[in-house]
């Protein structure tokens, strides 16, 4: 073989081996190891050594608005029924305000509390004014007691089971045969008095008033004490007055009136409980006794409506004519008394003023009036007081 054949040969050989080499240690290297995504998004690249990561900033709280401040400022006043009204206010200023639901609330939590409160207190004061009534030598003292706390429970609609059993105890405790000997018992006790007095070999002198009397105003709704100049003394005092023993007939007359004003009382309450049927009963009776005016007039009231829901047109137009007649008769009611008085009269109001005139002689008949036979004293007048128009 030639020489520069040879040569050729073994550089050509050469070569070969070497790339062989190449390709080997180049797959060595990249043993184990992923060929690269070419989707793969690049690697973030790491911060710089000096640069410091900041902590997250705190959520801040939110600012109160104007009637959220006002809502807190009510709880500063320590006193809860002095919030009471700074509550109401709040309502009406912030109507739309996200505690207005609380504001009620907190009324209705002090009102409950007051309410409790206050009902506590009223129980311990009727307890302690009938204990009292207990005591009393008079025999209407205690019945007079429970009419009165009927009364204000029924007048305020409240405790009305109450009211009830307090009526009840008005009226079963009235005895007219104590009441008469007890009044009786009084009067004489008076008049004994005075004729010891009378008997007196030096009777005590006449002193001048040191002071006037007194009157009461209303200053906020509350009652004042005012006192007043004393008259002037302008002759001798006047001679006392006997006392008199009263008749049987008008200590009757009074106690009839007392038990009927009870069971008035007490018919009104079985009414408002629903109790009909018995408070019609009871408050008739009440009726044919002859009350005072006005209890009169409130139980005509009371018998006119239920006469009128019975259709008994008959009684309710007797209710009315009393009613009519007390001057406490109301414009509806008015209406419903010609109304009814048409119904049996032809559909016409001819004589209604006179039936009135005719039935007003009949229940309050003339009396006697006889002249006053006081000796005139030198120095004193005397005053004609007029009680309603024409009394005089």
């Amino acid at each position: 073989m030639p020489m520069t054949r040879l040569v050729r040969y073994v550089l050509a050989l050469t070569d070969i081996v070497t790339l062989c080499w190449a390709g080997a240690h180049a797959q060595g290297a990249g043993a184990g190891q992923k060929p690269p995504d070419p989707a793969a998004k690049p690697a973030a690249q790491a911060p710089a050594k000096d640069a410091q990561a900041k902590p997250a900033e705190a959520p801040k709280a939110p600012e109160l608005t104007e009637d959220q401040k006002a809502f807190n400022a009510i709880a500063e006043e320590k006193d809860a029924q002095k919030r009471l009204p700074l509550y109401e206010k709040f309502i009406i200023d912030y109507p739309k305000s996200m505690a207005v639901s609380m504001a009620r609330g907190e009324i209705q939590r002090a009102n409950m509390a007051a309410l409790k409160t206050a009902g506590t207190k009223y129980q311990d004061y009727m307890k302690s004014e009938i204990d009292t009534a207990k005591k009393s030598p008079n025999p209407t003292q205690l019945a007079s007691a429970y009419s009165r706390f009927a009364g204000e429970l029924l007048g305020a609609n409240v405790m009305l089971a109450e009211a009830e059993e307090f009526a009840r105890q008005a009226v079963s405790l009235l005895d007219e045969q104590k009441y008469i000997d007890f009044t009786k018992k009084t009067a004489q006790d008076r008049i004994d008095a005075f004729n010891k007095q009378a008997a007196s070999p030096t009777p005590p002198a006449a002193t001048p008033p040191s002071g006037g009397g007194f009157s009461f105003r209303s200053v906020n709704g509350a009652p004042t004490i005012v006192p007043m100049a004393p008259r002037p003394q302008t002759g001798p005092p006047r001679p006392p007055t006997a006392p008199q023993m009263p008749t049987d007939e008008s200590l009757r007359s009074n106690f009839n009136s007392m038990r009927a004003t009870n069971l008035a009382t007490l018919g009104q309450v079985l009414m408002k409980r629903e109790k009909t049927a018995e408070g019609e009963k009871v408050l008739r009776q009440a009726f044919d006794a002859k009350p005072a005016s006005y209890t009169l007039a409130t139980i005509a009231r009371l018998l006119a409506e239920s006469a009128k829901k019975s259709g008994n047109e008959a009684a309710q137009l007797e209710y009315l004519t009393v009613l009519a007649l007390s001057g406490r008769i109301t414009a509806d009611e008015q209406k419903d008394f010609e109304a009814t008085y048409r119904k049996s009269h032809n559909g016409s109001t001819d004589g209604l003023e006179d039936m009135l005139d005719a039935r007003y002689a009949k229940d309050n008949p003339m009396f006697e009036v006889k002249p006053a036979n006081r000796k005139a004293v030198a120095g004193q007048r005397a005053v004609l007081a007029e009680d309603f128009t024409g009394a005089g």
